[in-house]
């Protein structure tokens, strides 16, 4: 970030700076390959306990590249359970030695591909190179390397308990397993389930037997392992998590006091806001208006709670700047499009806290508003009514400093800093549009999609003159490549559709809205099938978690008759 002259002095405007913000080449290299020693040790535990040489199944499925280092405890009990989890490959009992070096070396890099996915596929704002220094610093432990980020990003709610903890989980588990390259990954997840089901019992059996483990165990073992795959339910990691804390975990985290960790977990909360803001807005007018005009405009910065201004600045700028010509640009949302607006949107949130409060730096303006959630109603004591705020709680320390401007020139240094088009024009609308929207202020904070009438009702409440259409729409996308990865894209979540009814007897509960967040690393045309059935098995947990609740919501509403 930087810190940028602006023409008024009391606007105080940030920027995004080209300031390399990662490691060098020579450190990631040199991470990796201090990590790549550690897991080398916990292979060498593992093969140690396991004996391969003598047990011929055991070092078949090794070989088979099914001992990977991937899983919930420590990373040579995870070698330990994946070897003994059986898989695909067990046919080839014939082919009985242990691994030789070359393999054992190709079994430790795919290792550690995996679980740099885990992370950052559970952590969506977490780079590369971030990944591999947090399980350096856990010494190749997933979960302690995971509450290592935890802990460095602030994340005071995480709770391995909540449902979408545990989905997340799952889901970066199965990632892992692919991106290493494991012969059976829905295997190995159901392992891990299976494990987390009977944790105690399968600790114990591994604690008993010290540093060699006997036929007998390794029996008990994968008969534990091999045992029905149970469902997924609030509570199952939640002993591996209180395991996991049981384990080594460095005190000094290494981001905690910079603005580069903070940053990108506000990052992280943000996009979650334009999800649920796409979400809400109709299907047909999202694809042919608000798609250009959000990406455009549609800042997460103003008098409401992140997501509602985030649609109000889209219906808004519709409304005064619409175009001449109608657009369709399709089902699929620009990724680096929608990137884009995010990070500008976290610039503007930060410009107009450092504005209004001058004692504030940069670091400190992330800090707040990642414990406010992004939510300047909680950040800002003197934004709006006093008594309005008092009630939410602030967390400015008002007695450091009172405001130093007025809400109207710390809305212009956030559009400013967010390259809002009609700087000037955003500012004044986010200070007087409370009035403005009057009873109407509940539909947009309501959580329910709006209709093409509501949408259009609030914008005309929001343009009080009429303002000249806009005459530049976005600049042109590379054609080409955008369609190619549109059909690519396009395509599996249709055949991710098809597969999930026929799961459910031909009938499809979910209809296509939007698209958007794809990494096009991973979706290939190679992967469309495997990609479609993951998506597939999780719409159809999706349908079981909303039966689920409509069934609790009866037996409560029983209770209470």
């Amino acid at each position: 970030m930087a810190l940028v002259s602006s023409t008024e002095a009391d606007l105080r405007i940030y920027k995004a700076s080209f300031a390399c913000e990662y490691s060098s080449r020579k450190e990631e290299a040199d991470h990796k390959s201090r990590l790549l020693a550690k897991i080398h040790d916990a292979y060498c535990k593992a093969l140690d306990r396991l004996d391969v040489n003598k047990r011929p199944l055991v070092a078949a499925r090794f070989r088979s590249g099914g001992g990977l280092c991937l899983g919930l405890l420590d990373p040579a009990s995870n070698v330990v359970a994946n070897t003994l989890t059986p898989c695909k490959h067990d046919a080839d009992k014939g082919r009985g030695e242990a691994a030789a070096g070359a393999e054992l070396e190709d079994l430790e890099r795919r290792s550690m591909e995996g679980m740099v996915i885990f992370l950052t596929r559970f952590f969506p704002y977490l780079a590369d190179c971030e990944a591999v220094f947090y399980l350096l610093l856990a010494d190749a432990d997933l979960l302690v390397a995971t509450r290592i980020v935890v802990k460095d990003r602030r994340m005071k709610r995480f709770g391995s308990s909540e449902p979408a903890v545990e989905e997340a989980l799952r889901m970066a588990l199965k990632c892992a397993a692919l991106a290493a390259r494991h012969p059976d990954p829905d295997r190995l997840v159901g392992a891990w389930l299976a494990i987390s089901s009977r944790l105690d019992k399968f600790v114990g059996l591994l604690a008993k037997d010290g540093r060699r483990c006997p036929s007998s165990s390794l029996g008990k073992i994968t008969k534990l392992l091999d045992g029905p795959t149970p469902q997924v339910d609030d509570l199952l990691f939640v002993r591996a998590w209180q395991l996991a804390t049981s384990r080594p975990c460095p005190r000094d985290v290494p981001y905690q006091n910079t603005s580069t960790g903070v940053k990108r977990a506000l990052l992280d909360a943000i996009h979650g806001f334009y999800l649920q803001a796409i979400a809400r807005l109709p299907t047909g007018e999202l694809r042919s208006r608000y798609q250009r005009c959000m990406l455009m405009a549609g800042h997460c910065y103003g008098p409401l709670d992140p997501v509602s201004n985030i649609l109000l600045n889209t219906i808004w700028y519709d409304a005064a700047y619409s175009l001449t010509v109608k657009l369709e640009r399709g089902d699929m949302i620009s990724t680096l499009g929608l990137h884009r607006i995010e990070t500008r949107s976290m610039y503007g949130l930060v410009s107009f806290l450092c504005t209004r409060y001058q004692h504030l730096n940069f670091h400190q303006a992330v800090c707040l508003l990642l414990e406010t959630d992004g939510n300047l109603l909680l950040a800002d004591p003197d934004l709006g009514t006093a008594g309005f705020h008092d009630a939410l709680g602030s967390r400015v320390d008002t007695q450091a400093q009172s405001p130093a401007t007025s809400v109207n020139q710390a809305f212009k240094a956030a559009a400013t800093a967010a390259w809002h088009p009609k700087p000037d024009d955003q500012a004044t609308l986010l200070t007087s549009c409370k009035p403005m929207l009057g009873f109407t202020i509940p539909l947009l904070q309501d959580g329910g999609q709006l209709s093409f009438e509501d949408v259009q009702r609030l914008g005309r409440l929001l343009v009080t003159s009429n303002e000249s259409p806009c005459v530049k729409p976005l600049l042109p996308s590379p054609i080409q490549d955008y369609a190619r990865a549109h059909t690519r894209i396009s395509k599996m979540v249709s055949t991710a559709l098809s597969i999930y009814a026929s799961m459910s007897n031909g009938v499809s509960l979910y209809e296509l809205h939007a698209i958007c967040g794809v990494n096009e690393q991973y979706y290939t045309n190679t992967n469309i099938i495997s990609y479609s059935n993951i998506l597939a098995e999780r719409l159809g947990r999706l349908e079981e978690d909303r039966e689920s609740d409509e069934d609790s919501d009866s037996d409560y509403s029983s209770d209470e008759c």
